[in-house]
């Protein structure tokens, strides 16, 4: 079945990547650059085009270069006349939001990387000077997706519409559904008492003495800081803004000046040391030492003694699931609605409960595959991401086997699949309309793209 064309329309950001920087050990070819393409009052240069073509044909045959090449064209001339649209209609994509995806980004090549280090050496290239690079860009990226979003805004599909999407699939072109679960997952953390607590900050008042009196902030980071996250880079964290960190982070972070060090603070995830570096408007780049008050083990014992009291009482049937997440759960501090959702893992894809069992982290995965639905994993003490202990029971609410597709078991999956088709009608429509009225003009004479010939008009 057919997922959204949206993504087909605007270019991906491992393409942004390989635009500013190689993908081998060998500089790709350099192009004069020149206009392939005028659409309204928006161009295609041929620089753009070839690392597009680059991308496109990576393992693809040579027979097929020319059908890819043609198609690639036609993407980008819808691309540019949705930009030329949301220019005309007045659209703007707010900077919080471009600068709040552009670190999203950079925050997922960082992992693939391994660091923020690694990744400057693969970019040959500072992350602030690489922002600056790929910023057009993503801004392009995003005011795009705003005008697709005004376009489909409101595309509705009704049940008769997903079935009669649903019968006009050939039976043997239906797609073979893998494991699917459901899957929650109820997590106890161990209450952190104020002794513990007071400890933790003395502690970091001694390394906060040692950073004022000249030893190096970064050295001291790698050796006591508890974010896995940012230890190895000598506490320092990606550029955030507003509204992208807990509050008391985020009020230290735009109090402080730059190269200044904070006093000692806490915030949920514990007690931290700041520095900023550099303040750019609403942006800020700031390292920081975290120290966590630590559990002893009452601590332990008596979590353990709380979550078993919850595990016999959902084995009992006296507490259903949602109540005993809502009831008993700590706050996730990533996922702020896990109790609005029971605990389920969501499916990032599509947003649904129901997610396939290769999606799930590797030690979920361990014990779902031990479980019947209905049942319930015995307590287990585990390390969540950041470094953190907490007790946790995983619930097994469903388990369907791999199938052919079908209205039953997959309705959700073939409503999305119904409504996209409804979209990409509609914005088939929709290109089919405006570059009639748009002045567009093709200058790839090398193509010979029979189909795009009827768009170039004055």
């Amino acid at each position: 079945m057919r997922g959204c064309l949206l993504m087909v329309l605007l270019t991906s950001f491992g393409t942004l990547m390989a635009q500013l920087k190689p993908s081998g050990p060998f500089l790709p070819p350099q192009y004069v650059d020149g206009v392939v393409a005028v659409v309204g009052s928006k161009i295609i240069l041929q620089s753009d085009f070839e690392t597009e073509k680059m991308q496109m044909t990576k393992g693809s045959s040579l027979k097929d270069s020319q059908m890819i090449h043609c198609n690639l064209l036609k993407d980008m001339i819808i691309q540019k006349l949705l930009l030329n649209q949301a220019e005309l209609d007045s659209l703007t994509v707010p900077v919080d939001q471009l600068e709040s995806e552009i670190d999203n980004r950079l925050r997922y090549y960082q992992k693939q990387a391994g660091s923020m280090a690694e990744l400057e050496k693969y970019l040959g290239k500072t992350v602030n000077e690489f922002k600056d690079d790929i910023r057009p860009k993503m801004q392009e990226q995003l005011l795009a997706k705003q005008m697709y979003g005004e376009i489909t805004k409101n595309i509705r599909i009704s049940p008769q519409e997903v079935k009669q999407f649903y019968e006009s699939i050939l039976q043997d072109s239906l797609p073979i559904i893998s494991t699917e679960v459901e899957v929650g997952q109820l997590m106890i953390e161990p209450i952190v008492t104020s002794e513990a607590k007071e400890f933790a900050k003395a502690q970091l008042e001694d390394i906060r003495a040692r950073i004022l009196r000249g030893e190096n902030f970064e050295k001291l980071a790698r050796a006591y800081s508890m974010d896995p996250g940012s230890k190895s880079q000598g506490g320092m964290l990606p550029e955030f803004g507003r509204g992208e960190m807990v509050p008391a982070f985020e009020r230290m972070a735009f109090k402080l000046k730059p190269d200044s060090v904070s006093p000692v603070f806490e915030s949920d995830f514990g007690f931290h040391v700041m520095k900023l570096t550099k303040r750019r408007g609403e942006r800020v780049m700031a390292s920081h030492i975290l120290i966590r008050a630590e559990n002893t083990s009452e601590d332990y014992k008596f979590a353990s003694m709380r979550v078993d009291s919850v595990y016999q009482r959902l084995v009992m049937g006296d507490i259903k699931w949602c109540d005993a997440v809502k009831k008993y759960a700590t706050d996730d501090k990533y996922n702020r609605d896990i109790k609005g959702n029971c605990g389920f893992i969501i499916d990032q894809m599509t947003g649904m409960q129901k997610t396939t069992f290769e999606s799930l982290p590797g030690d979920v995965k361990r014990v779902v595959d031990k479980l019947k639905p209905g049942e319930y994993s015995a307590p287990e003490l585990v390390t969540t991401p950041d470094g953190r202990s907490v007790y946790r029971i995983v619930y097994l609410q469903s388990f369907i086997a791999p199938h052919q597709a079908n209205l039953v078991q997959d309705y959700s999956r073939i409503q999305m699949e119904a409504e996209a088709k409804k979209k990409q009608k509609a914005m088939d429509d929709w290109v089919t309309k405006h570059r009639i009225k748009t002045y567009i003009r093709i200058k790839a004479r090398d193509l010979e793209c029979a189909e795009m010939d009827a768009w170039e008009h004055d």
